[in-house]
């Protein structure tokens, strides 16, 4: 993608929805509603696809962008956090299961089960509402909050037609109360929880905006999946292909279902069984270009493929999904079939089919239309441009300076339009919910809390991120000042570090732990040294697993100082244990964004002081750090399955800091130790 200096409405406009490939689900428009931006909205023209209402209010903050489904620079991040594995995502059991209920399974297409599980959670108030999708007609719904067993069976049975769920959400988190009047005896402090019914791309789009931390995503509870082949449009009906092959009046259709197919069932009694190719006229182009069929990131996943009439095929994937499943069922909301580890396997294998099925056509669709896959992967469309040998330029002279300028070019579009762009705008974003008085007060105390802590955060994080940029350009260019003074390395970096860097922690739920680290004074720079502490502690937070310890130790190295630090997450791979300190070199499988110059800067300024940085990794086995080198001389100790997701590995920096006993200082000083 084309980036300018800033992300707007205007990129998710072009890369998106100028090419038909808008999911419509509401996303972009929510956010901007429910954090009274105002700058875009749903257009309520044929298309229905997101417009602008006044292009002078957009923060062109990028977020817009960044939470669509049909982009990719946050999907790395979500297939992280739900451990995503192929084909159709993790989870922890899968069951055929129905309703109690007689009412509720009379007007639900399968087997009941989102309506019950909807009932059971609002009647034991683990939610306050939902939102789902209510029949307005036989091929036609609206987005309906629901408080109430009522509701729901009014607005129960399967839809495969649009609905906007996510703007509706967008609109109803800034007018809660009259939308939820029971919400009003629970006064500000109350934490609205709702449940969310929707489609692959509408439940990915929740869980972007949740993995930025941004409203209105903090008042959803509990996500329900459901499985999509495809979304329809209906317009027209009578001139559809299907229609007349199969000659079906639309009055005489009872019911709409999908299963391994599409389904009419007609007042007559007799089904129409439709395959999918047949009625590849009336999806929407958003849909062809999917992958997810069988809405692999909800917390449950439903539908009726693979179970026997009148139940619903049931993927429980979160833990959060098991506990609410297991009340419904030990309160007899909801029953589940017999099934032997042979049916559940069938059940898997046909999901699986689907799942290649949708996939194999979006890649088909990709490629016809000359775009990059669903993916990102760039498309192969066959057309080879002609090489005017007469004007070839000789690479090979230009080779170094062209991979320099490439190299940094790219680094400066990522810095700018993603780095800089998503970070300032959560922080924006959270300030700007603060400071309105009404959307505040429904926070609470703990929610503004957090939403401060994260906005400091981002803040610190965007300042070593900039810090960084302009240190590493004036050590290139010799300008980097060299002002060595007698220090207090625990007390004077170290404890002041882990202050800054105290609402990231916290955020991680992670301590930072330091042996030794009582008085240890060294002559050397305060400026530089207190660079390549904070970028060493902020790598182990960043890529560092969640809900771990830190652990640091700090202690003598001749007349300088040695500082040891080991975090457990992702690791690095051995074939990058060096060339992560090069500069612009980042090793980011989590996708959570860099500048790649942290680790290039502490060399430098290590270098500078005549000392050195080592990064060592490996595996954590039985409690003790195990390293790449160890493994392999003693494989019969210490056996290893490098593809185990869930084996655990560490990091481990050694930074070393000679002593500046004599030293020349000033302002175009380039660094240097003469200590011998």
């Amino acid at each position: 993608m084309t980036q300018s200096t800033k992300i707007s409405f205007d990129d998710l406009y072009r890369d998106v929805i100028e090419k038909g490939l808008c999911n419509k689900c509401g996303a972009c428009v929510s956010f901007c509603t429910a954090n009274q931006i105002g700058a875009i909205e749903m257009c309520g023209c044929e298309d229905n696809v997101p417009r602008y209402t006044d292009p002078e209010k957009c923060f062109k903050c990028g977020i817009c962008y960044l939470i669509c489904p049909q982009t990719q620079e946050l999907n790395e991040d979500i297939i992280e956090e739900f451990g995503w594995v192929p084909p159709y995502g993790s989870y922890r059991d899968i069951v055929s299961a129905q309703a109690t209920d007689e009412k509720i399974r009379e007007v639900a297409t399968d087997g009941g089960v989102v309506t019950a599980l909807l009932s059971c959670m609002l009647e034991q108030k683990m939610i306050d509402g939902a939102i789902v999708s209510k029949k307005v007609g036989l091929f036609d719904r609206q987005p309906e909050i629901v408080t109430s067993l009522e509701d729901l069976i009014e607005a129960a049975g399967s839809q495969y037609s649009e609905a906007l769920h996510l703007d509706e959400m967008g609109k109803k988190y800034t007018t809660y109360v009259p939308v939820i009047p029971v919400v009003r005896m629970f006064g500000p402090k109350r934490a609205i929880k709702i449940a969310v019914v929707g489609t692959p791309c509408q439940i990915m789009a929740i869980r972007k905006m949740q993995a930025l931390n941004i409203i209105p995503s903090d008042i959803i509870f509990f996500t329900i999946g459901l499985f999509c082949m495809q979304c329809f449009t209906f317009d027209n009906l009578m001139e559809k292909s299907f229609i007349k092959e199969h000659n079906i009046n639309p009055k005489n259709i009872l019911k709409v279902n999908v299963k391994e197919d599409f389904r009419l069932k007609m007042k007559s009694g007799v089904t129409v069984h439709i395959p999918f190719e047949e009625i590849e006229d009336i999806a929407r182009p958003a849909c062809l270009r999917c992958h997810d069929f069988s809405n692999d990131f909800a917390d449950i996943s439903v539908g009726g493929l693979g179970s026997p009439d009148g139940y619903t095929t049931t993927m429980i994937r979160t833990t959060l999904a098991k506990k609410v499943f297991t009340e419904a069922l030990n309160r007899n909301y909801i029953k589940i079939a017999d099934m032997t580890e042979t049916d559940k396997k069938g059940m898997l294998s046909l999901i699986e089919k689907f799942v290649s099925k949708k996939k194999e056509r979006a890649e088909r669709y990709s490629r016809g239309l000359g775009l990059d896959e669903p993916d990102g992967t760039p498309v192969d469309t066959g057309k080879k441009k002609a090489i005017d040998y007469d004007r070839t330029i000789d690479v090979k002279n230009l080779c170094a300076e062209c991979e320099e300028l490439n190299r940094h070019l790219n680094w400066v579009i990522g810095f700018v339009s993603h780095e800089l762009s998503g970070t300032l705008g959560t922080i924006v974003m959270n300030i700007s919910a603060l400071a309105n008085t009404e959307i505040a007060q429904r926070l609470g105390d703990n929610k503004q809390n957090q939403m401060l802590t994260g906005a400091l955060g981002s803040l610190k994080l965007m300042q070593d991120m900039i810090r960084n940029y302009l240190s590493s350009s004036k050590a290139n260019s010799g300008q980097l000042a060299f002002n060595p003074s007698r220090i207090d390395i625990g007390k004077d970096i170290i404890a002041i570090t882990i202050k800054r860097l105290a609402p990231i922690l916290k955020i991680r739920n992670m301590e930072f732990v330091c042996d030794k680290c009582e008085e240890l004074k060294v002559v050397c720079d305060l400026s530089l040294v207190g660079v390549t502490i904070n970028n060493l502690i902020n790598n182990a937070i960043k890529y560092g697993s969640k809900n771990t310890k830190i652990h640091a130790s700090l202690k003598k190295w001749g007349d300088g100082f040695e500082f040891s630090i080991t975090n457990e997450g992702i690791g690095i791979p051995e074939d990058k244990l060096e060339a992560i300190f090069d500069e612009f070199a980042r090793f980011d499988p989590l996708g959570t964004g860099g500048t790649g110059l942290g680790l290039y800067l502490v060399r430098k300024i290590a270098a500078m002081h005549n000392g050195d940085i080592k990064a060592y990794a490996g595996y954590i086995i039985d409690e003790k750090y195990v390293t790449y080198e160890s493994i392999r001389e003693s494989p019969d100790k210490y056996t290893i399955d490098p593809d185990d997701k869930k084996a655990r590995k560490f990091a481990t920096f050694i930074l070393r800091i000679a002593g500046c006993t004599q030293v020349e200082s000033g302002p175009k000083k380039k660094g240097g130790n003469k200590n011998g």
